[in-house]
């Protein structure tokens, strides 16, 4: 495998030595089946209003989990009202979205007790205040891991998922690689595939620099344009991501979202389940 000199020196950097990686990557060449849940935030209105009711169709569809994302109108739901309807429906919550705050110390408390009354430990913070400086970077990784730190005692797992500004240089310099560096493996990469900017989308270098650590990913698809459509109509390369993730990514959940209002969201979540079975389909009947 061929690194560019960027990749060669964050893993440098990163204290992942090469020879380690190529080993531990030989090891993980393996076919292996990784689930596939949905974000929630593609039906967002409908899981509010009826929770049960839209977990047991998605269910019936063939995810076998859902990622909650913010409590977005899910204010008014118990914890128990939730993890009553993911049990009735055979759901697993794989991970939920939050905020930083939910997770100082003020509110720590409230929001383990949430997720450990709905069976998830794993936190992605959804989204960070964009800083001006590196050193504003380096400074919210630091805080960033310590929170990890904190949780890792209580048996949780935190993570970061990434916006387009994650992208943009900020004094020469990419946030999302300034992030990740400054933080330990046990800060996760959720890497979201259409978040990504149009002149700068590839995810696979990422899913290497920071092997290990992309415990999810969010899969969406973008055209020639990069405007969003149902996966599998799109023009990502999903053969090379899947590799990725199944090989050095360390990747338990493939989360499948849908934002566009152009499908109804059932509809929309259905017809992005059916086109991933087929890249799945297709990349193993060309491995096979």
């Amino acid at each position: 495998m061929r690194y560019s000199r960027r990749e060669f020196g964050l893993l440098l950097s990163s204290g992942l030595a090469l020879p380690s990686y190529a080993g531990g990557l030989q090891r993980t060449r393996r076919s292996r089946r990784i689930p596939v849940a949905v974000e929630s935030w593609s039906v967002r209105e409908l899981l509010g209003q009826e929770p049960e009711k839209t977990l047991a169709e998605i269910a019936k569809m063939g995810y076998e989990g859902i990622e909650l994302a913010h409590y977005y109108n899910w204010e008014k739901l118990t914890a128990d009202r939730v993890r009553k309807a993911l049990d009735a429906s055979g759901l697993k919550c794989c991970s939920s979205h939050i905020n930083l705050k939910v997770i100082e110390d003020d509110e720590l408390p409230r929001t383990l007790d949430y997720h450990r009354t709905i069976g998830n430990s794993v936190l992605i913070i959804a989204s960070l205040p964009p800083q001006k400086t590196v050193a504003g970077w380096i400074d919210l990784a630091k805080r960033v891991e310590e929170r990890a730190a904190k949780l890792a005692e209580h048996g949780f797992r935190l993570g970061y998922h990434n916006h387009p500004g994650d992208f943009r240089p900020v004094e020469g310099q990419i946030p999302w690689e300034i992030f990740f560096k400054n933080t330990s493996s046990r800060v996760l990469h959720q890497i979201d595939v259409g978040n990504m900017l149009k002149e700068h989308w590839d995810p696979r270098p990422y899913i290497r620099m920071f092997a290990g650590r992309t415990q999810s990913i969010h899969v969406k698809d973008r055209d020639a344009n990069y405007e969003p459509v149902v996966v599998g109509e799109g023009t990502l390369p999903w053969r090379d991501i899947l590799d990725l993730c199944e090989t050095v990514g360390g990747t338990e959940w493939y989360i499948i979202e849908y934002e566009s209002k152009d499908l109804p969201p059932m509809e929309a979540i259905r017809r992005c389940l059916s086109g991933f079975r087929r890249i799945l389909q297709t990349r193993q009947a060309a491995s096979a």
